[in-house]
């Protein structure tokens, strides 16, 4: 059978998603269970969201809009765009697969980091593109001059990815060392290598010296600026994302674009969401509070945590525990909690946590402590 199937498809690892409440619940016949593992957003869905989505499913007989009229309307006002800069996806997953389709060939390069966003190298794979990795700084953070150099010595280096914030790490980038970065890239065979500036996360960061992506766009012709409606929305289920990306090359990008590739709720719904101000901002509190609560009660576990601009911390289960982040995550399921192991981005020894209501939070902390009194020695 192997011989029927490219080299790179034989090969590839696929996205492991985060466990569900229903497998977890089946599994160890527990009834409350909550998921802290996927980065949703604890308060649900945008209100008018679901009003939206509700209105429009009486018209789940017609094809959607294959153009996305008034959503890529709203989204241009919404970024200070022109209507033709706006490209939907089915998240901002399936945007990464069509600049990698628009970019590359079999036999290309992406750069990245390690630590990354998985479905960059996965979706690399699938076309037959190899990532080059860099190894992450000491704060887990990315090494923009490795990746400098590997952009350098690699003429079939096509794009660069850049989520900021990253995920699972929850570190991002400096303005002053991203934009010294993006100059140096854009002289690099005449701008020729294109970087994927990923903020999925950007409606959380309260940090001042992670820079704005539209500025950044305007500033550089070889970007693309990528954001979800999963996070800070509350759509997740809906799978609809966007990118910001200039004419002359979003044009192709839509080319490689299937028709309908977003259903007509999801296009209602993030269309209905945007103007949802008032769940943005109760969304963006109840996050901020639940970190400082959670970063508190890890500092009083004695539990290492990495410094997020997420909706998540990234937690060192070997030195709070005594244990790898798989057996952390194991003995949390039992008690009918959800968090996310994060071995297969090469950290076994991390945990990822979704921050969650208060009482959510407060439930997560409470198997924590169980686990500690019994947990196995160093």
């Amino acid at each position: 059978m192997s011989q029927q199937f490219p080299i790179y498809i034989e090969e590839l690892k696929p996205y492991i998603a985060g466990k569900p409440i229903e497998e977890t619940q089946r599994e160890y016949g527990i009834k409350h269970v909550i998921k802290l593992a996927s980065n949703e957003n604890p308060l649900g869905s945008s209100p008018k969201a679901l009003k939206a989505i509700q209105k429009a499913m009486s018209q789940l007989q017609l094809y959607p809009d294959a153009s996305g009229f008034h959503l890529r309307t709203a989204l241009a006002k919404l970024e200070k765009v022109s209507f033709d800069e706006i490209v939907l996806g089915n998240g901002s997953n399936e945007v990464i697969e069509l600049l990698i389709r628009t970019f590359c060939v079999p036999g290309d390069f992406m750069v990245a980091s390690d630590g990354v966003f998985a479905a960059y190298p996965i979706s690399a794979r699938i076309q037959g593109v190899d990532t080059l990795f860099t190894r992450m700084t000491q704060d887990y953070c990315f090494d923009l001059k490795a990746m400098l150099e590997l952009i350098k010595k690699n003429e079939r280096v096509k794009l660069v990815a850049i989520p900021n914030p990253n995920n699972p790490t929850g570190t991002y980038v400096r303005e002053k060392e991203l934009l010294p970065f993006l100059k140096e890239v854009e002289k690099i065979r005449d701008g020729s290598v294109h970087v994927i500036l990923d903020y999925a996360y950007w409606d959380y960061v309260t940090a001042k010296d992670l820079p704005d992506p539209i500025k950044l766009y305007r500033k550089f012709s070889n970007i693309s600026v990528l954001k979800t409606f999963s996070k800070i929305y509350g759509l997740g289920g809906l799978r609809v994302g966007y990118g910001v990306i200039r004419p002359a090359l979003a044009k192709y990008v839509q080319k490689v674009r299937m028709p309908f590739n977003v259903s007509n709720l999801a296009l209602e719904g993030a269309r209905a969401a945007i103007t949802d101000t008032a769940f943005v901002k109760k969304s963006i509190r109840v996050n901020q509070v639940g970190m400082k609560f959670m970063r508190k009660a890890f500092d009083e576990l004695k539990i290492p945590y990495l410094p997020s601009q997420g909706n998540f911390l990234l937690i060192n289960a070997r030195l709070g525990f005594g244990m790898s982040g798989m057996e952390v995550f194991n003995e949390c399921l039992k008690l009918g909690v959800i968090f996310r192991p994060v071995a297969n981005y090469g950290m076994p020894d991390w945990l990822r946590v979704t921050i969650g209501t208060e009482a959510q939070n407060k439930v997560a902390l409470k198997a924590f402590k169980t686990i500690l009194k019994g947990a196995k020695p160093q």
